[in-house]
């Protein structure tokens, strides 16, 4: 019985830390993200206000970076310090991660454009083009996606992370369909609930997403990597042999 007892507790224990680091890193992925929030809360929901909402949004790149990581981390070793993960995750290749994420946003930005403008200009040659242009956004959401994972555990190259986020896009191509599913299941959520769904559950999507994406993460580790020192924090890992260089 006392066994019994102790077992219990132990599962107990371990369901309030997750729900701690869980929503603990929640908190800090909103506090980094206020700026968005805080236009996205005050503007007209209007597509005349996407330049101001993808200006917002620039800040929010090394947020993405540190909530992947902790959560990652989370997934990889049952453990989480939540205030030093996340800012561990947030300012580490600060530099990189902003570089990134700046150019998915301008991308977007460009796609969603001219989506907006072939929809309301319709003709037959506009349709093929915009069927064309939103193949072409979900193949960059996919690679984002990637990028974002991969930038978020080891520090690559800019056109090495471009490379093997493009080359794990379709080697493994079942992880990051499921990572589409996951934010389809969440847009699909949030469209029958409230637009601010995803800022109360963005570690519980990151985690589900970290824990999809193991195996690209693990097979990275073991083929594209030089092993160089590491720190409790987290590790910096050098390229030995990307797809196409």
């Amino acid at each position: 019985m006392e066994q019994k007892k102790e077992f219990g507790q132990g599962i107990l224990f371990t369901f309030s830390n997750y729900i701690y680091w869980i929503l603990l890193t929640n908190i800090y992925f909103v506090a980094t993200n206020a700026l968005f929030i805080f236009f996205f809360m005050t503007l007209t929901p209007s597509f005349s206000n996407i330049g101001l909402y993808a200006l917002a949004l620039i800040p929010s790149g090394p947020a993405i970076s540190g909530l992947f990581y902790s959560m990652e981390k989370l997934v990889r070793t049952k453990e989480l310090s939540p205030t030093a993960d996340f800012f561990y995750g947030y300012r580490s290749n600060l530099k990189g991660t902003f570089f990134i994420w700046t150019i998915i946003l301008a991308i977007y930005f460009v796609l969603l454009i001219d989506l907006q403008y072939l929809r309301i200009t319709v003709t037959p040659i506009n349709q093929i083009i915009f069927v064309v242009l939103l193949v072409l956004t979900l193949i960059w959401t996919m690679l984002s996606i990637n990028m974002l994972i991969i930038n978020s555990r080891f520090t690559f190259r800019i056109r090495d992370l471009v490379k093997l986020s493009a080359y794990y896009q379709f080697i493994k191509l079942k992880e990051t369909l499921g990572n589409i599913l996951i934010l389809f299941l969440v847009a699909f959520a949030t469209v029958i609930t409230t637009d601010f769904l995803v800022v109360f559950i963005a570690s519980l999507i990151a985690m589900i997403m970290m824990f999809n994406s193991r195996a690209m993460l693990n097979h990275i580790e073991s083929n594209f990597l030089k092993k160089s020192s590491s720190n409790n924090e987290g590790e910096t890992c050098n390229t030995q042999h990307v797809p196409g260089s």
